[in-house]
């Protein structure tokens, strides 16, 4: 396929992660979380990010033997021509239908809390217009916009849980394990699609440096990703409390809640616009990797042509939910149930696959030559 010249540094990958992933505390996963434990939703990441540390540790450690090699060169490789098909295949509709189920919630938010007079499919052909468009700028510009802009979402992030502390009580957090161990240690596993993009990362290896830039950039956004979801659920609980589990996107109550003192009291509008841009930066990217993704499969060298073509199909199935409910319980709860697990299992299949094969042993001799 056509690979660009420019290379991704650490800062640039670790940046795009952390507005992909990270960007999940400004949604609907606090409540989400919240709805499943209660008052020990801000353990599920923790937890989660625990579970999925073995199989991402087992991905990486698969894939060092092909120096270079995207995701899906390596799955070809080891599982061969026709399995490996099957199984990019699948990585990518599911991929697909959960970039249609993260833009639809996205829409619900902006329709819901700053445009509510206009149309869904007006808020939806504007975020997937802008996106393709960063898109076909290539990874390297996404990756340069990601690390200028990092730095001012994350400041506004930790204003907003600064402000919101002032507001919320400790108390709230108790009973601590919610409906008890049992139920918190049966979520863990089931919320690993809460990082199941650190998996698809992997088909943008032959962008980085070096596969050492993936390796440590992905621990590094991975660690602080799932503390910084986790903090944010717990801040909004203690601001919440039980009535968090009613509240559709706690962040966006948030900024409409709180104020920087008399003189600016409505401060949303600020918040608003660092988010839409952090938005389009996460969307821009998904659509990329899976542009990518589809040209792999289907030997496609100039991908990038296919994007205007993949947004549009992700926008027509983003809006056949007709409400946020529907979009939510019949559209994003089956991908996120599937994905994490799916993503963790063919990492621990890869693996395997490659230690019964010698891979592993063949590279330690080649090394020791």
């Amino acid at each position: 396929m056509n690979q660009h010249p420019g290379k991704l540094g650490i800062r640039e990958y670790v940046s795009i992660a952390i507005l992909m992933v990270g960007a999940k505390a400004t949604e609907d996963t606090p409540t989400m979380l919240y709805n499943k434990v209660q008052n020990a939703a801000w353990m599920i990441p923790l937890l989660s990010a625990g579970i999925f540390f073995i199989p991402l540790y087992l991905l990486i450690k698969t894939l060092s033997l092909y120096q270079g090699k995207d995701l899906f060169s390596v799955i070809n490789k080891i599982l061969g021509k026709y399995l490996g098909f099957i199984i990019c295949l699948v990585i990518f509709i599911i991929s697909s239908f959960g970039i249609s189920a993260s833009t639809r919630t996205y829409i619900d938010i902006i329709r819901a809390f700053y445009f509510t007079a206009t149309p869904n499919v007006i808020i939806y052909a504007i975020l997937i217009i802008i996106s393709a468009y960063g898109a076909k700028k290539g990874l390297q510009h996404i990756g340069s916009v990601s690390y200028l802009i990092v730095f001012y979402v994350l400041v506004s992030l930790y204003i907003v849980f600064y402000l919101s502390m002032q507001h919320g009580k400790i108390q709230s957090i108790f009973p601590i394990w919610g409906p008890g161990t049992l139920e918190i240690l049966k979520q863990g596993p089931q919320q690993l699609t809460l990082f199941a993009e650190f998996f698809i990362f992997a088909m943008i290896i032959p962008y980085f440096t070096s596969n050492k830039v993936f390796s440590k950039g992905t621990w590094i956004a991975y660690v602080y990703v799932s503390i910084q979801i986790s903090a944010a659920t717990f801040l909004f609980i203690c601001m919440f409390d039980t009535s968090l589990g009613g509240i559709g996107y706690p962040f966006h109550t948030v900024i409409r809640f709180i104020s920087l003192g008399e003189f600016i009291p409505n401060v949303e509008i600020i918040f608003f616009i660092i988010w839409i841009i952090s938005a389009f930066i996460r969307f821009t990217a998904f659509l990329y990797i899976n542009a990518l993704m589809f040209g792999h499969i289907f030997k496609i060298k100039d991908f990038e042509y296919l994007i205007p073509s993949l947004a549009t199909i992700y926008l027509l199935i983003g809006i056949i939910p007709e409400s946020p409910l529907d979009a939510g319980l019949d559209f994003k709860t089956p991908i996120t149930n599937l994905a994490g697990p799916t993503f963790a299992v063919i990492s621990i299949l890869l693996w395997m696959v490659a230690l019964i094969k010698g891979e592993f042993k063949h590279a330690k001799n080649k090394n020791s030559m």
